[in-house]
């Protein structure tokens, strides 16, 4: 079995694969219905899919951009190398909260939203800074340049 390097085209395809899957689960009221027809909750589910989409889209930047990742880069460490995207300081700080929210992959809670109803907010405000972001990427990483 072959291994190979993904291009940053390759990247942002799946990035955006990821946030399209994110969008289409909080279009259906952030709600997966299982096999017996329980309802299962996709907000968590919805971040995951985000923190993977931001991640691989900054790392298509700066392999864009020729710049070697070495070891595996925390998702904030990311925005940092990225600092010529120019993002905002309020994105930023969405980011960030989108990092902590993955804390559950370590077993822990920072307990960000008082209820369901803010947590689905932050969701639909996160897929809003990834849309940002991608305005942001030099045209050349644009699907529709190709």
């Amino acid at each position: 079995m072959d291994k190979k390097n993904l291009s940053p085209l390759e990247l942002l395809k799946i990035a955006t694969e990821h946030a399209y899957c994110a969008q289409h689960l909080l279009h259906n009221n952030a709600e997966v219905a299982g096999m017996r027809h329980e309802i299962s909750d996709a907000l968590a589910p919805i971040t995951s899919l985000m923190y993977t989409a931001f991640e691989l889209t900054l790392k298509a930047y700066l392999l864009h951009e020729h710049k070697k990742i070495n070891q595996p880069l925390r998702l904030m460490e990311l925005v940092e190398l990225n600092s010529d995207l120019e993002i905002s300081n309020q994105d930023r700080q969405m980011i960030k909260t989108l990092a902590k929210s993955q804390a559950f992959r370590k077993g822990l809670d920072y307990e960000l939203w008082e209820d369901r109803q803010h947590f689905q907010v932050f969701c639909s405000e996160i897929l809003a800074v990834y849309e940002r972001l991608q305005h942001l990427m030099p045209i050349e990483l644009h699907p529709h340049y190709q």
